[in-house]
């Protein structure tokens, strides 16, 4: 059977990490601590806020299609298919939200896009190249093939922040891209864990 590409469960993974933060605040983790409020919101601190690194993660997104386009020039235009959507982090930053009642530290995941048709096989390795080339100028220096086989391809690019670029191809193909973890432009500004609540 010939799937439509349609993410495979790492971007399926994606997706549902995304909007599963979206009913509210992380759960508390066990025994937090000020200290612990205090360190995973320094950590935070030096990193970019996230409207910073989304605009720098759309800039590299574009380069992105425009490289994948090119190399497979057989491809549909590109179109949205989901819009972006964000979440509070996960239980590396859980603190900073789910102690103090806040949406500080959040990940955010662009706009998914896809292009009808395949990237055929003979010319996968020459677009995941300049994919690769494209995405370590913005930091993405690891990488993971999931999806291997004749027609259907999949590799994931990861960041220093654990940002996940997925490029994938079977009947459609497709890109995704979610933020690692990251202040909110006012928290970054506050430089300091907001007050913790009184009841």
């Amino acid at each position: 059977m010939t799937r439509k590409h349609g993410p495979t469960a790492t971007g399926l993974a994606l997706a549902l990490l995304v909007l599963a933060g979206c009913t509210g605040p992380d759960t508390p983790p066990e025994n937090t601590t000020v200290d612990q409020t205090t360190q995973q919101f320094n950590q935070l601190l030096q990193r970019p806020d996230i409207d910073q690194a989304t605009t720098r993660y759309e800039q590299m997104y574009r380069r992105v299609r425009d490289v994948i386009a090119t190399a497979a020039p057989g491809l549909k235009p590109w179109q949205i298919t989901n819009q972006a959507g964000g979440s509070s982090c996960g239980n590396d930053f859980a603190a900073v939200n789910a102690d103090l009642g806040t949406d500080d530290a959040v990940v955010k995941g662009l706009p998914n896009w896809t292009a009808e048709g395949n990237i055929p096989d003979d010319k996968w390795p020459h677009t995941v190249d300049a994919v690769r080339s494209i995405a370590a100028e913005y930091g993405f220096d690891t990488s993971q093939v999931t999806v291997d086989r004749p027609g259907d391809h999949e590799v994931v690019f990861h960041d220093k922040y654990q940002a996940e670029l997925n490029v994938g191809t079977a009947a459609n193909t497709t890109v995704l891209l979610r933020t690692g973890c990251h202040l909110t432009a006012a928290a970054k500004k506050r430089g300091a864990p907001a007050p913790r609540p009184t009841y």
